[in-house]
């Protein structure tokens, strides 16, 4: 996972003095699906499936270079995360709140009304809130974390500077690094995991020699 970030990060920097800078910025809104794994120390490596509830995310964000193919993506979003652990007396609604500085390499392709893309990259996660009354939580999360993300998109081509899109993200914590877990204890580790659908805008500034999202055609 180490290696494929470090990747990430230098095939977008390899882009920089090839195309244009900052393409286009935006926002998002969307709703979280939320769960979280927990895995018990004693005995060793028990695993607690818990249930979904549904959170929601926001962010704010800046897409880089003007490549056709390739961009980079920088954001600053809201998520809320957590589960429902249901214990034999009770459920409880573990609930937390993070912002989030995500980067992603952005693969696009452009066909002739939209254009489909895939995204990937790290995020990294400040703790804003932590409301956890399950039982077996008796720690706090950790303050700043790593998770992963993977995610695919469709933005719909229009004429003007302003672009639609709808995308969806899956973001789990990544339970092999301790940096990429939420919550790490002596007997009890917690892996949050979230699936995110996601509508935005954006602005796309004009810059010299770009199609406008136009397809080009030769007779």
């Amino acid at each position: 996972m180490k290696k494929i970030f470090i990747i990430i990060i230098i095939t977008s920097l390899s882009l920089q003095g090839k195309a244009q800078f900052v393409n286009s910025i935006g926002f998002t809104v969307g709703i979280s699906a939320n769960n979280q794994k927990f895995y018990f120390h004693n005995p060793d490596a028990t695993l607690k499936k818990n249930y979904h509830f549904v959170g929601y995310n926001a962010s704010l964000f800046a897409e880089f270079f003007s490549h056709k193919y390739v961009r980079w993506v920088s954001e600053f979003q809201y998520n809320q995360k957590g589960c429902i652990d249901k214990q034999p007396e009770a459920k409880y609604k573990d609930k937390l709140s993070y912002v989030c500085w995500n980067n992603y390499l952005k693969l696009r392709y452009e066909l002739f009304n939209i254009i489909p893309y895939i995204l990937a990259g790290p995020r990294l996660e400040y703790k804003l809130t932590q409301k956890t009354p399950s039982p077996p939580v008796t720690g706090k999360f950790a303050p700043l974390h790593i998770s992963a993300a993977v995610g695919a998109g469709i933005e719909f081509i229009s004429y003007g500077n302003i672009k639609f899109f709808v995308e969806g993200f899956y973001n789990p914590d990544i339970k092999k690094y301790k940096v990429m877990m939420a919550y790490v204890t002596p007997t009890l580790d917690i892996k949050n995991i979230n699936i995110e659908l996601r509508v935005g805008l954006k602005y796309q500034f004009q810059k010299r020699g770009e199609s406008c999202n136009t397809p080009t055609y030769i007779e």
